[in-house]
């Protein structure tokens, strides 16, 4: 038996509401690209306008000027960073498979949403202005809080043996910086960038290389190679926004 589709609601207010929602993600959408090519400083409500093919005047009915927009991408990116890391705490793992799908789950959001990186790793210059409005503690709060709980992944794996004693808190961000380091290349000048191809095939190795490095010596063959004995795990991600 099959679910019956929900009608759609066709009263004036809902027919309204879709029509504010899509209204306000062509806007976003269009603000995020500008922010991303010009910086917070130098973007310019105008130029989001025309990218979004409407007034100024209606970006300022939704949203309070360009930074509220800026302050409503940083936050649209926490949330879908956070959702994207809780893909990687898939009980069916194993506790080592935890920390690797964790690692998955930061390289792929940062790969299929390359916005959010400048938003939440890459302060760029203009941005200072923002402070007062809480956003350098806004994104370290939870970030932070998200980096703690993947040393918490390390640490539990550690503990079922999988894992070799590390520092779980240096351990992450090491990682961290080293994965930022990586995703940073696509913004290089020609001769140092890297294309989304060649940054997932980097990350692919970085993956195996955490496998292998972190571990512990009952998992590994008698050449010490982990391989297949932890597969390494593929997250199922969060629908698109």
């Amino acid at each position: 038996m099959t679910a019956e589709a929900v009608p759609l609601d066709t009263s004036p207010a809902a027919r309204g509401e879709r029509r504010r929602a899509r209204t306000r993600t062509a806007i976003l959408n269009a603000a995020e690209e500008v922010f991303r090519a010009r910086g917070f400083e130098a973007a310019r409500i105008e130029e989001i306008a025309e990218r979004a093919d409407m007034s100024a005047g209606s970006i300022y009915q939704h949203f309070d000027g360009k930074r509220g927009l800026y302050l409503t991408l940083v936050d649209h990116a926490l949330e879908l960073f956070t959702q994207y890391m809780a893909r990687g705490e898939d009980p069916a793992f194993t506790p080592l498979q935890r920390v690797l799908a964790g690692g998955d789950a930061y390289l792929r959001f940062h790969l299929d949403h390359p916005g959010a990186f400048q938003f939440l790793a890459f302060r760029a210059p203009g941005e200072d202005a923002l402070a007062d409005d809480g956003l350098e503690g806004r994104v370290r709060d939870r970030v932070g809080l998200l980096l703690d709980r993947f040393a918490r992944q390390i640490d539990a794996a550690i503990e079922a043996g999988e894992a070799r004693p590390v520092d779980a808190d240096r351990l992450t961000r090491f990682l961290w910086g080293a994965w930022n380091g990586v995703i940073s290349l696509r913004l290089q000048p020609d001769g140092l960038r890297l294309s989304d191809e060649e940054i997932a095939e980097t990350l692919e190795l970085a993956r195996w290389l955490l496998r292998e490095g972190l571990a512990a010596a009952p998992l590994r063959d008698s050449d010490g190679e982990v391989g297949d004995r932890v597969p390494l795990p593929y997250i199922t991600l969060p629908p698109r926004t």
